[in-house]
């Protein structure tokens, strides 16, 4: 041996050779062993839950003061109930009921909906001295779940909505600037 020779260091060497294999074993693992392609990512499903309240917007106090209808429209597709306001979002709660017979308040009028199963939606503070929805009575949907939808009560600052569904129901509710909308899920009940 020469003693100008520079031999490698043994612990250098076992670095490398870790790089080295970690960097083999990641590669194979990105391709597909079918095709040599990436696997492609697979996005997983929004997982609902039932929204059971919700407190008003800040810009919601503004609605009491407006002369127009506080709810600026209404609309049912597929499972969701959207409800757009002038200005805002108002204090609701979701309440699941066992059918889609509702009483309109404060007649007492029946209000029957498509559906075996019902979603009450209770808004609350609107003016009490004039009317805060004057849009269709009835909003039919697609489904599978929301099957229609109607207003159910307009009195003493309280909106009520009231939904059929084909099934035992609840709703996931997200809200923007001036929009709630109400998705409706099964609740397994």
């Amino acid at each position: 041996m020469q003693p100008d020779a520079v031999l490698p260091h043994p612990i250098g060497m076992r670095r490398t050779t870790l790089i080295l294999a970690v960097t083999l074993i990641c590669a194979c693992g990105a391709a597909n062993s079918a095709n040599g392609q990436p696997a492609p990512a697979t996005a997983s499903p929004v997982a609902f839950t039932c929204t059971a309240s919700g407190a008003a917007s800040p810009l919601w106090p503004a609605a009491a003061s407006a002369t127009a209808p506080a709810i600026a429209s209404a609309a049912a597709d597929g499972d969701t109930l959207k409800l757009t306001f002038a200005s805002g979002t108002p204090q609701f709660e979701v309440v699941p009921v066992g059918s889609a017979h509702f009483i309109v308040d404060p007649s007492g009028r029946p209000v029957d909906l498509a559906g075996a199963s019902g979603v009450k939606i209770v808004l609350r503070g609107f003016r009490g001295d004039v009317s805060n929805y004057t849009g269709p009575a009835r909003l039919t949907s697609s489904g599978p779940i929301l099957l229609e939808a109607a207003p159910i009560g307009d009195f003493e600052g309280v909106v009520g909505f009231g939904a059929g569904v084909s099934r035992p129901s609840c709703a996931n509710v997200t809200a923007s600037s001036s929009t709630l909308s109400f998705h409706f899920i099964a609740s397994g009940s």
